[in-house]
């Protein structure tokens, strides 16, 4: 029993016509009634029965049309996966990333790419820049992506610089530092700055803070959320803030660094390097990087 007589048994069953089914698998109608035969021939039984000019399914083919029909699927998915295979592309992907890019942006690209390469299952771990090296590291993931900083020691080979992101210091509209027409360094420290925490040697320490006085999240959102409502100032990535820009609900206030850049990054161990869908997926970063900067 072959698949393809399952395919000519199921789509005579479409179309009551062996004439019809021949158009359809672009087969001549001999070719497909002799598909039909040899089924027929090697299950033992006839599946259909002429009634005026359609076939009709016969009982017993009424009872494994259902079964046909998974089997078919079944022969489709083993071909996709073997052709999946052969085209170089990853079966398996797990992702580490940081929050800097907008949540739509990221669903639209795990959109596009399981559209792409629908064989590719694909997991997805949130985590802070600084953390993201170290799961390349120990094996915990295949590649991340963020604004992680530039490995200069680790003796990874597979560190690529996709895009430049803007920086940008900013407050709530009402926040004090919002006020004022030069902002200092001294401003800077007498408030509240809600900057980046991770994990180091399994403690929770805060990035770099520029002062003594600080509120430390693990995530760029709920940074940004932190400062909308009010509570400090903070340096935030211009693509995951330009909404709240727009609405005017952050505003980048007056200090000669307010506006800076960070490396929006790709790191890839030693297994996905090179593979179809990470090339895929660093290509389609940049691109949505250069839109969105």
């Amino acid at each position: 029993m072959k698949i393809s007589q399952i395919s000519a048994f199921l789509c005579i069953a479409r179309h009551g016509s062996v004439a019809a089914a021949a158009r359809e698998l672009n087969r001549s109608r001999t070719t497909v009634s002799t598909m039909l035969t040899a089924l027929e021939d090697e299950l033992g039984v006839e599946l259909f029965e002429r009634t005026g000019n359609r076939l009709q399914l016969t009982a017993i083919a009424q009872s494994i049309l259902t079964d046909g029909r998974r089997l078919e699927q079944v022969a489709g998915q083993i071909q996709a996966r073997c052709q999946h295979h052969l085209s170089g592309a990853e079966s398996v992907l797990r992702i580490a990333r940081d929050d800097s890019l907008p949540e739509p942006v990221w669903r639209d690209l795990l959109r596009q790419l399981k559209l792409k390469f629908p064989q590719t299952s694909v997991t997805v771990y949130l985590a802070p820049p600084r953390e993201l090296a170290p799961l390349v590291r120990n094996q915990s993931v295949d590649v991340a992506y963020g604004l992680m900083p530039e490995l200069l020691n680790e003796g990874y080979q597979w560190f690529r610089e996709l895009a430049d992101v803007r920086m940008l210091t900013v407050a709530a509209p009402n926040h004090p530092l919002s006020q004022l027409k030069r902002v200092t360094q001294d401003d800077l420290v007498a408030h509240t700055e809600i900057t980046l925490a991770y994990m180091q040697d399994a403690m929770l320490v805060a990035e770099s803070p520029e002062t003594a006085n600080y509120l430390a999240f693990t995530q760029y959102e709920l940074i940004r959320d932190a400062v909308i409502d009010g509570s400090g100032w903070a340096d935030l990535p211009l693509p995951l803030i330009a909404q709240a820009l727009r609405a005017e609900t952050l505003k980048t206030i007056h200090h000669r660094s307010a506006n800076w850049w960070k490396v929006f990054s790709a790191l890839e161990s030693e297994q996905a390097q090179g593979g179809a869908v990470v090339s895929w997926l660093a290509q389609a970063l940049e691109q949505q990087l250069e839109a969105l900067n």
